[in-house]
């Protein structure tokens, strides 16, 4: 008899029926023509469930989180997270208890409810970036400085001014707190240019010495927003004198978690409720109150075990690597700079009429350049930016001939130029 004869669903439940009174399986099957194993499948059926045990359901069994959910729950679930792309699975199940058409259902787990999003991939959850890893911390004092700025902060008799201030990692001191107002009383937005940052730097190497590293986030003047960034002059700056620059993640500020605590408490302690007569009055006032948070205020930072900061680390007023400005020209060193490049290569496509930007600066490469990309390296040796041409391929795995090798003097890049100073000496010193 075969085995594959499709049977009713009346069929079934008179086969479940004899089987229940004790017929034999194999009695069952020779008088309605089917096989043992479909009365057996149908007899084992009945008993886990009633009329719907018996119904054929086609395809594969529903399988994954909330298969087993009713209809209206799955999609009250998509739904809202469709309106609501930023709502956590814990408020959507909120949400859910309170909807009118799921008053009777039981609902999943908000674990559950995430999974089953997780489904549905990049259309419902978007993807999210690899986690960065954590940037090491400083083990000396002034091995890392935070740096951050809190722009446009209002300040009563001042206006719009933008605050500049680094922290070190270590030991917790404020070691750069400058004021920058805005230049009219209408402004409303304070940018900081790289210039000002600079000066900013020297007043605080001058007093607490070079650190190792300044740590920032990727505003522009410390990152060139390309996708193979040129450092900007302030991070060559900072090169030049054996400063590592560091980036924390985007949209990460607890990264910079001490400078970030510093605006904080700048505020409370200088800016709440006071009123200045000037822009230098700030500055002065902004002075007082750091040098005495420093020196003379229990800390409750970590490592300062409720004391000041420099009597907690009194190696941090002593200078490790001392600044002298009125030196910096002569001390500066370009070999740095050149070796830094030396590591990196910058991927831009030639613009129409033969020029590519690079660092801000234009290099003509010729109109048989057009649309061509190019990679650039930097050659230390000879001080020069090498611009190669890069052909893609054809069909066949066989390259297309090369374009020659452009070389081009670097724009930007002397000591007068990185330093904004104006340096005597040879060629070789400007360089």
């Amino acid at each position: 008899m075969p085995g594959t004869r499709v049977t009713t669903v009346q069929q079934r439940q008179q086969m479940a029926h004899r089987g229940r009174q004790g017929a034999p399986y194999q009695t069952i099957a020779y008088q309605n023509q089917v096989s043992y194993w479909t009365v057996r499948k149908g007899v084992r059926r009945a008993r886990q469930g009633d009329l719907e045990a018996l119904v054929t359901r086609w395809g594969r069994p529903t399988t994954g989180p909330m298969a087993e959910e009713d209809f209206l729950v799955r999609y009250v679930a998509l739904r809202l997270k469709r309106q609501h792309p930023t709502w956590g699975a814990a408020y959507v199940l909120k949400k859910m208890r309170h909807h009118p058409i799921l008053k009777r259902q039981k609902l999943p787990s908000a674990t559950t409810l995430w999974r089953y999003w997780r489904r549905f991939g990049d259309r419902l959850i978007p993807h999210r970036p690899p986690a960065t890893p954590q940037l090491p911390p400083a083990g000396i004092a002034h091995g890392v400085w935070q740096m951050d700025a809190k722009e446009s902060v209002p300040v009563a008799g001042v206006g719009a001014v933008t605050i500049n201030q680094a922290r070190d990692e270590y030991g917790r001191a404020t070691v750069l707190h400058q004021i920058h107002p805005a230049t009219s009383e209408d402004q409303r937005t304070v940018k900081l240019t790289s210039t000002q940052v600079q000066q900013d730097c020297r007043v605080a190497f001058t007093q607490w010495g070079l650190p190792d590293a300044i740590q920032t986030d990727r505003a522009t003047i410390f990152v060139d927003a390309d996708p193979t960034p040129f450092p900007t002059p302030l991070c060559l700056w900072w090169v030049g004198w054996g400063i590592t620059h560091r980036l924390i993640p985007r949209h990460c500020p607890q990264r910079n978690g001490s400078v970030e605590r510093s605006h904080r408490t700048l505020n409370e302690r200088t800016l709440v409720g006071q009123h200045f007569a000037d822009a230098a009055a700030l500055q002065q006032q902004v002075d007082a109150d750091w040098a005495e948070l420093n020196s003379q205020c229990p800390s409750r930072a970590r490592g300062c075990q409720g004391q000041p900061p420099v009597v907690a680390h009194p190696e941090l007023l002593i200078p490790r690597r001392p600044y002298h400005p009125q030196r910096e020209g002569a001390l500066f060193d370009l070999k740095r700079v050149a070796a830094y490049l030396a590591t990196q290569t910058w991927l831009r496509t030639v613009s129409s009429v033969g020029q590519v930007t690079l660092g801000g600066y234009c290099y003509g490469l010729g109109i048989a350049w057009a649309a061509q990309t190019v990679a650039i390296h930097f050659d230390p040796q000879e001080r020069q930016f090498v611009f190669t041409g890069l052909k893609p391929p054809t069909r066949h795995g066989q390259g297309l001939p090369e374009l020659p090798v452009v070389r081009r003097d670097p724009q930007g890049l002397t000591v007068e130029e990185l330093t904004g100073l104006s340096v005597g000496g040879g060629k070789e010193n400007r360089r």
